[in-house]
């Protein structure tokens, strides 16, 4: 498959299991942000705790991801149900499962590469990007 093969495939999963308004809104939240891993890694490691702190806080961690992945699928079967709306945290995780579950990590990759290609040069997302040939930046307009 080529990018744009896979690009639209992702875009009818979105759609089919979202819908249109939802799957156009998780494709306008899906942008690159600025962020400094580097940064919030220096802040986390100057409170390292001892080892037994770490546990207690990785099994206390571990229930709260349970409960919360529990409350996520009862929301998500709620608003299948047409009983509520998703906040935007919700749309993008949910777009994000969509494409994992339907394209795979690699496909996913190379989903999200196509969407930020066309979202930085203003690109309709069915036209074929343009080459530009090594060395030779001026000869595109």
């Amino acid at each position: 498959m080529t990018d744009i093969e896979v690009y639209e495939l992702g875009t009818k999963k979105l759609t089919e299991q979202m819908g249109t308004t939802y799957a156009a809104q998780f494709l306008q939240k899906c942008k690159l942000r600025d962020y400094d891993y580097t940064a919030e890694r220096h802040k986390w490691l100057a409170d390292d705790p001892d080892i037994l702190t770490m546990a207690k806080q990785i099994q206390e961690e571990k229930v709260l991801q349970a409960k919360e992945e529990r409350v996520k699928a009862e929301r998500i079967a709620a608003w299948r149900n047409g009983l509520l709306e998703l906040t935007d945290i919700e749309i993008y995780e949910l777009g994000l499962k969509v494409l994992a579950d339907s394209l795979g990590a690699y496909g996913l990759l190379r989903f999200i590469t196509q969407h930020f290609k066309h979202l930085n040069n203003n690109q309709p997302i069915d036209s074929p990007q343009q080459s530009v040939p090594d060395g030779d930046m001026n000869s595109v307009a």
